[in-house]
């Protein structure tokens, strides 16, 4: 009558958990079934920790290599689909007053040959690189470059600097525009700051016809973004040294890149800046740019995600296999509360709130070991990595909340879902067979 009478004042819930809860402690027969629940608990626990732990550092590496990505990677880009040189002012001034966008500024690019000097004067080291000719006076889209800069500043790629160098054995003082390298370019050429170097058009030299185009820089800092495929490659210079450079070479790249106010609206603002420019124009963005690296790197991340979950899964099975033996150890508690009134889906419930409350508290404790766990390593540094091969020198990390949402979330579900043979055997159990037999 007590059963039923919760039941009717709809206060079933609660008599069910308690029960549910109840039944998770042991008995002095029933401790084998206890430390089988300890054992589930502590692998849903595990599970959940180990699966928040490697989303938060799956998460960091994508964030930090999005980062290193975008470093010199404009994020939209505005050429002529013909390749040919434009003015690109007009179309710049138009673009700069869309919303979203925080800044435009014209640049030109192209493969170059870059060639340091001996003391004698001679060539010394070469390396290819890429040279890009951008605006240096008050240019927000060159913000991370300004970030890396390691010597130097941007303003001294806008004037000239006394350089002395070795013409045929003789010195003499010239003046020559600055060009900020790579650090590893600058390894590689053995040059410092102050040092000049010759940057070489290639399709002068395929050409055959006349002198090949050259022109003399001097090193006027280097900058270091951690990513070898920049540091060993791009030298910044002047927009007008640049096109002096480049005017006829036939890889000249020239356009507009952009800088928006939040870059995941990138894909938005390319499609209303692609119908404004017309079809003369080719519009890209940092999206499509390197869509199969961000690609692989959400398809890593599920991957982690289903192989770690399979953790949790094996600590579900064994969810399933504790409550069938409470059902079995229960069979008498269970037909006495089916003969006092108690539904068929009320006993269902009862194993539906263990699982339920197995995985709740798995969940709390590997979900916050995660997150303490990941919070110390980002803080702190804690695993350090060779940062030539790596990017970076320290494991990162990235706290976002959906992950521990989405762990905690598939957690609980399978957990659930582990509960409902066990809970439906139960149900099932008919009392009088019970009551007749034991």
């Amino acid at each position: 009558m007590q059963v039923r009478r919760r039941a009717a004042n709809g206060d079933a819930l609660r008599y069910e958990f308690l029960i549910g809860l109840r039944y998770l402690r042991a008995r002095r027969r029933e401790r084998f079934v206890s430390l089988i629940a300890i054992i589930s608990l502590a692998g849903i626990a595990f599970g959940t920790f180990a699966l928040s732990l490697a989303l938060s550092v799956m998460s960091g590496f994508e964030i930090n290599l999005r980062g290193l990505l975008l470093t010199f990677t404009p994020q939209i880009t505005i050429e002529r689909s013909d390749g040919g040189v434009w003015n690109p002012a007009a179309l710049e001034h138009r673009i700069a007053a869309l919303p979203g966008v925080a800044a435009a500024a014209p640049f030109v690019t192209s493969q170059v040959m870059a060639v340091s000097s001996s003391d004698s004067g001679g060539a010394g080291l070469v390396s290819g690189g890429i040279i890009r000719g951008v605006q240096p006076h008050d240019n927000p889209v060159l913000k991370e470059l300004s970030d890396t800069l390691e010597n130097g500043t941007l303003a001294d790629l806008e004037t000239t600097h006394p350089v002395t160098i070795v013409d045929k054995g003789v010195k003499r003082q010239v003046e020559l525009p600055g060009a900020i390298i790579g650090k590893s370019l600058a390894f590689e050429l053995g040059v410092r700051p102050g040092d000049p170097v010759i940057l070489i058009s290639p399709a002068s030299l395929g050409t055959g016809i006349g002198p090949p185009r050259l022109k003399r820089f001097v090193v006027t800092g280097f900058f270091h973004s951690g990513m070898y495929e920049f540091d060993s490659t791009l030298i910044f210079v002047a927009l007008k040294d640049g096109r002096a450079l480049l005017a006829d070479d036939a890889s000249l790249e020239s356009g507009l890149e952009l800088r928006l106010v939040n870059m995941f609206d990138a894909p938005a603002i390319r499609g209303r800046i692609a119908a404004m420019a017309g079809p003369d124009f080719e519009v890209s963005d940092w999206t499509t740019a390197n869509a199969p690296l961000f690609s692989a790197l959400k398809l890593e991340k599920f991957t982690y995600f289903m192989v770690l979950l399979l953790i949790v899964l094996v600590a579900a099975f064994n969810i399933i296999a504790t409550q069938v033996m409470v059902v079995m150890e229960r069979r008498k508690e269970i037909a006495i509360l089916r003969t006092m009134g108690a539904r068929a889906a009320s006993i269902a419930a009862i194993f539906l709130c263990q699982g339920a409350a197995l995985g709740v508290v798995g969940t709390i404790l590997g979900d916050g070991a995660g997150f303490v766990t990941a919070y110390l390593v980002g803080r702190y540094h804690l695993i350090h990595l060779p940062a030539d091969m790596f990017m970076v020198n320290a494991v990162p990390v990235e706290l976002n909340p959906w992950n521990f949402i989405a762990v905690a979330a598939a957690t609980i579900v399978l957990c659930l879902l582990a509960s409902i043979y066990p809970a439906l055997q139960a149900a099932r159990l008919s009392p009088v067979e019970v009551i007749r037999y034991e």
